[in-house]
């Protein structure tokens, strides 16, 4: 018996497992560096031609919410389920953003990056996946801003759970980017589409998303069919998260992750399927 082979042998497996974790890093490397440099360069591209640049970010939400705060503050003078008027509006309108504002930047990411595409380092996943990723830094670097801005306006700022508020958060962005690479991968075929997306999911989302209501206050008509809307369920939960003294027997978990994980999986399978047809479509 060749004893020496047997000794080889657990060597020559561990050495290949060296070498795949090698592969693997450096591969992960270079993903990181392209992304990096596509984050960079869309930055620069979103904000470095205007003026002001990137408190556009910040004086944009901030305005809306002052503009729907005193709105409603004139329409009722308590308090939205006990919940200070302020705070409430500021959770339903940044939560949402982590949806809307990804998908929507995913949309043109293949039509507006044809000339990246060029590169072979630089594919469609990753040119969609950089803008998403920025819109939903942003998102988060809006959060905490604004809140910032209210505690030093005078309004009390307490989290009661702020992993449950981060989860909520993170749920809604992965539902956004979703629906993000679902629709970056589709509109290149179909342009039509954008139009069908702004018409569903701008509008008819924003006020059926809880941003301005809480379920509870809904007639039970209404609130049978708004519960199947999910972003609907992840703000609640923020909001339950977030607030002492509201905790909402609506939101369900189960039903906002299944909803994440299953747009996600479904956005990254249609842009398997159709990355090379998105790409060579005029």
């Amino acid at each position: 018996m060749n004893f020496g082979a047997l000794d080889s042998q657990p060597a020559l497996f561990w050495h290949r497992i060296a070498l795949t974790i090698a592969t693997f890093g450096a591969a992960a490397a270079t993903q990181c560096r392209v992304l990096n440099a596509l984050i960079l360069r869309e930055t620069k591209t979103r904000y470095g031609n205007h003026k002001i640049g990137f408190l556009w970010a910040l004086i944009e939400p901030s305005v809306t919410v002052a503009v729907f705060a005193v709105i409603f503050s004139a329409m009722r003078q308590d308090n939205p389920s006990g919940m200070p008027l302020v705070p409430f509006m500021l959770v339903g309108f940044v939560c949402f953003s982590m949806f809307r504002d990804p998908m929507n930047q995913m949309q043109d990411a293949i039509g507006q990056s044809r000339q990246l595409l060029t590169f072979p380092q630089v594919t469609t996943f990753d040119v969609i996946l950089g803008r998403g990723l920025l819109s939903v830094a942003i998102s988060f670097f809006i959060f905490v801003f604004l809140f910032f801005m209210v505690f030093l306006l005078g309004y009390e700022v307490r989290v009661e759970r702020p992993l449950g508020v981060l989860l909520a958060c993170l749920l809604l962005s992965v539902i956004g980017l979703g629906a993000g690479f679902l629709f970056a991968s589709l509109i290149p075929l179909v342009p039509s589409l954008k139009q069908i997306s702004a018409q569903i999911l701008g509008r008819p989302l924003f006020f059926s998303s809880g941003l301005f209501f809480t379920v509870d206050t809904l007639p039970v008509e209404i609130r049978n069919v708004l519960l199947w809307n999910p972003i609907l369920h992840c703000i609640e939960l923020a909001r339950s998260e977030f607030f002492y003294g509201f905790d909402t027997r609506y939101g369900s978990w189960l039903y906002a992750c299944g909803w994440a994980f299953g747009l996600l999986s479904m956005g990254l399978l249609t842009h398997q399927a159709m990355r090379r047809r998105a790409t060579s479509a005029n």
